[in-house]
């Protein structure tokens, strides 16, 4: 029975491993392909502590293709204590380093293979993700350690969505360009050995059965359906006041599929349950709908090839991405096989990232749904996306 669990979690991984991804938002400011990348001085650094990193003052906009100075310019020299490590979908190592007071931050190790030629950080990534492999082995479960670690890297300033150990004002360390351990780290066989995955799969914070983790290290709100109004929970920030829908259809679609998809979509405004949300200053009625197609190819498709799906029309600029209260729904055709942070058992979830410095909020629907289920679906992650748009909860 042992070697069938063991045969079962190896073709997973290998399955995963197939399916690996690279990241989408920023990416080029995380790898170093960005216009600013060879600003960063790699023959110096600055020390520095997660204290003092914490006392940034977080930017009002981060650029998708460009750095924010001084800490996105500058390689620093920070120490810590490695408590926390897991490989994501986007391929990164997602690590978390505290101080002696409890103070978490973000550290990340980019996989060589998302990172563009040319990039002045190339060798530094390849070489702190070979140092770290040399100590640990990052999977895709959460993994704790205790371990005294020291790194260089580029300051980085991230979307804030839930991640694991991240600063309250959202800094990082991303890409580590290298990495060491202490005298008092454990040797590789005697940390693997005293990894109990049952519990340090367990985060932080108990997050509802509905907030799964996402394929970049935060959280996404999914629904796996009989929702009653009485579960969107008005979170207390920023609502999408007047909403916009343009419905994506993804992969192939019947026209008698399609157009009642469509109608769906174009009936939203006309549900009690949604009209409800007025209370919260959503207008929930004369919703604009429009339709169009989203190239995304068949099979297995992650939450990071919706966004790299709707970044390319956005750059193409077949998505005019410019209504901030615009929300995409992304409509799968029944032949795809999706996935958000590892977990298939939804029917929909909303999410946001941002191709550019504008924030897209988007709904990602299953395909192959009978009409009322879909219907359920749609109204469900929408009328979550108008008062939670960025989909990462209220927690």
């Amino acid at each position: 029975m042992r070697w069938i669990f063991s045969l079962v979690a190896f073709s997973l991984l290998a399955v995963s491993e197939l399916h690996a991804a690279c990241g989408v938002e920023r990416w080029s400011v995380k790898t170093g392909t960005d216009p600013q990348a060879p600003v960063v001085a790699l023959g110096s650094y600055i020390s520095s502590t997660i204290y003092n990193f914490h006392q940034s003052t977080r930017p009002a906009s981060l650029p998708s293709n460009g750095r924010v100075a001084p800490r996105e310019t500058t390689q620093y020299r920070l120490s810590g204590t490695l408590t926390k490590y897991v490989r994501e979908a986007d391929s990164d190592y997602h690590l978390v380093i505290t101080d002696g007071s409890g103070r978490t931050m973000i550290i990340e190790l980019p996989a060589s293979n998302c990172v563009g030629a040319g990039s002045p950080f190339g060798p530094g990534i390849a070489r702190a993700r070979q140092q770290f492999d040399a100590r640990f082995t990052a999977t895709t479960s959460m993994k704790t350690t205790s371990t005294a670690v020291t790194v260089k890297g580029v300051g980085f300033w991230d979307f804030i969505h839930g991640q694991t150990g991240v600063a309250p004002n959202g800094i990082e360390i991303h890409p580590v360009l290298d990495i060491t351990f202490g005298a008092a780290a454990l040797a590789p066989s005697d940390e693997l050995s005293i990894v109990d995955d049952a519990v340090s799969a367990l985060p932080d914070v108990v997050w509802p059965a509905d907030m799964v983790g996402d394929d970049d290290g935060g959280r996404v709100h999914v629904y796996r359906g009989a929702m009653s109004m009485n579960d969107i929970l008005f979170h207390g920030g920023a609502v999408i006041e007047d909403p916009s829908v343009r419905v994506l259809f993804a992969g192939t679609w019947a026209d008698r599929d399609l157009r009642s998809a469509l109608m769906a979509a174009r009936m939203l405004d006309r549900d009690q349950q949604i009209r409800e949300l007025d209370r919260y200053g959503v207008r929930t009625f004369g919703f604009r709908v429009g339709s169009q197609r989203l190239p995304i190819a068949a099979g297995d498709v992650l939450d990071l090839d919706v966004q790299r799906a709707l970044a390319a029309e956005v750059e193409a600029g077949r998505i005019q991405h410019v209504d901030p209260n615009a929300v995409y729904v992304v409509m799968l055709d029944a032949s795809m096989q999706p996935s958000v942070g590892g977990t298939r058992d939804w029917l929909s979830y909303h999410s946001q990232f941002h191709p550019t410095e504008l924030p897209m909020r988007y709904v990602v629907v299953r395909g192959g749904l009978d009409r009322a289920t879909l219907q359920d679906a749609l109204r469900a992650s929408v009328a979550r996306a108008l008062v939670n748009p960025e989909g990462n909860g209220w927690y």
